[in-house]
């Protein structure tokens, strides 16, 4: 198969509703600048710029919907073929695109709620704004074809993550906020890098061309694949440190616990799930032929992650603290499938169907739990450095939360009632057995029993008897919508779990 001659003079065509999850985060934001611009400063003004916000996700939401229940792929700022042949383009909404973009919408609606009465949103402008072109980015990435806009929207969802992270405004934040915008230049100059390379092996910038490059047999020379190779493992890293990937992982314990929680909620949810994005498409639309390379380094890094993240998680007492570092064992569960991912297309595609479906249900899960411990923060004396002993005895005072806390850890663990956690699991490990990667598998189930210590431990303390005062409160409506919304998904999903467990089977054209 060679690869369509194209033209490059003329303006590509733009298909409106395949961008509308970008764009319409972006109509949000300038929609809010425009508010701030007229009156300045007005704290009345602030109830409608959260509606704002929460339109702009909502409609970029909805856009999903709509493509997907159309069923049509959809590419657009394509170049033109002179020869009859499928051109390259720069954007695709394909179903891995619409299934990530989901996602992503999910955790940023669960996130922005959280936010609003929380101490990095007393700036209404400054936090919205930020938030929603993480967002833009984060959605981007998802349809991004092309090497150029895949550094760019990767960027563009780090980015004003950092400043989200430092409306904090306290010594702890700046330290937090100057942690992650260091870690975000070095991964920047890997990134950037390693695409140069791709770029320099296959003389493309699409990602559809690339793979096309690296499969025909004059593109596959020895040179070529190594210098491509080198590209892959570069691009590899620079997209762990977005990920927290061990050993790229060591700025998120001090982020997470520097940033304003409903923050620390979005990195671990919305952005995450970006770096994944960007990880998927990447290795699985443009580097697909190079899979037996880059299958292996992931897989290895999957489980290294894992572990690392479980057993220091163990020790940890300060609830963020916690989340932070099973967020990063929580990494190498969604990147593990990859593993299994050589071999043939086909495997690529199982493999990120099962990436797809367990971050899904982490994302979900941790909505959920990062919703409750926004709740005991704001109504503890310790604030958002309290340990877990703050939520000794909360089924007592608060039945409603601690049920929700103890049925996302139970996701979060694979453990009954949280069938949706179990589902995931299976669903990640099935592609492990079926290529006989036994070695990962094994890894993989013992870190099962690690991350059983440390959930178990949380859920036990909701149940003990208390020791000293037990915070009481009352939900506020953001709050509650958040907590009743991403409840019900973890129900929903966990009776629903064969749906999970058929996630898109081809979830990669």
């Amino acid at each position: 198969m060679s690869a369509a001659t194209v033209n490059l003079a003329g303006v590509p065509s733009i298909d409106l509703l395949a961008v509308t999850p970008v764009v319409a985060p972006v109509v949000a934001l300038l929609v809010i600048l425009l508010i701030d611009a007229l009156v300045p400063g007005g704290a009345r003004w602030r109830p409608a710029m959260d509606v704002v916000g929460a339109v702009g996700l909502l409609g970029a939401a909805a856009s999903v919907v709509a493509m997907a229940a159309d069923g049509t792929e959809r590419r657009t700022a394509c170049l033109t073929s002179t020869d009859g042949l499928a051109a390259p383009c720069s954007y695709v909404a394909s179903e891995l695109t619409l299934t990530l973009q989901g996602v992503i919408l999910l955790a940023a609606v669960g996130c922005l709620l959280l936010s609003v009465d929380g101490p990095g949103a007393r700036d209404r402008t400054a936090h919205h704004v930020l938030l929603l072109a993480a967002v833009a980015g984060a959605t981007a990435l998802a349809g991004a074809r092309d090497l150029a806009g895949l550094v760019v929207a990767l960027e563009t969802a780090s980015l004003p993550a950092i400043g989200l992270v430092a409306l904090r405004r306290d010594a702890q934040g700046a330290q937090a906020g100057v942690t992650m915008l260091l870690t975000a230049v070095g991964s920047l100059g890997l990134l950037v890098l390693g695409v140069a390379l791709i770029f320099v092996a296959t003389g493309s910038l699409y990602l559809e061309t690339i793979a096309t490059v690296l499969t025909s047999s004059d593109g596959a020379a020895r040179p070529v694949l190594a210098v491509a190779g080198l590209g892959t493992a570069l691009s590899i890293a620079g997209i762990g440190f977005k990920i927290s990937l061990v050993p790229f992982h060591l700025w998120t314990p001090d982020t997470y616990a520097g940033a304003p929680l409903p923050i620390a909620a979005f990195l671990s949810t919305v952005s995450k799930a970006a770096g994944v994005a960007a990880l998927a498409v990447l290795l699985g639309v443009g580097l697909a032929p190079l899979a037996h390379v880059w299958a292996p380094i992931v897989g290895v890094l999957a489980v290294i992650t894992m572990t690392v993240g479980n057993l220091v998680a163990l020790r940890q007492r300060v609830a963020v603290r916690l989340l932070a570092w099973s967020t990063v064992a929580q990494a190498g569960w969604v990147l593990v499938p990859f593993a299994a991912a050589g071999g043939s297309a086909a495997n690529v595609r199982v493999a990120l169907a099962a990436s797809v479906g367990y971050l899904l249900a982490y994302v979900v899960a941790g909505v959920a739990i990062f919703a409750v411990v926004v709740l005991v923060a704001r109504h503890h004396r310790a604030g958002e450095e309290h340990t877990l002993d703050a939520y000794r005895g909360l089924a007592r005072t608060e039945p409603v939360a601690a049920a929700i806390l103890g049925f996302a850890l139970a996701c979060l663990a694979g453990l009954p009632p949280g069938v949706m956690g179990l589902i995931a699991k299976v669903v990640v490990l099935r592609p492990l057995v079926d290529r006989g990667l036994w070695v990962i598998a094994v890894v993989a189930a013992v870190n099962v029993a690690l991350g059983l210590a440390y959930y178990i431990r949380w859920a036990g303390l909701l149940l003990a008897v208390p020791e000293g005062e037990v915070p009481r409160w009352r939900v506020r409506p953001a709050e509650g919508l958040v907590l009743g919304g991403a409840a019900a998904a973890c129900v929903g999903l966990s009776v629903g779990g064969q749906a999970m467990a058929a996630l898109l089977p081809g979830v990669l054209h």
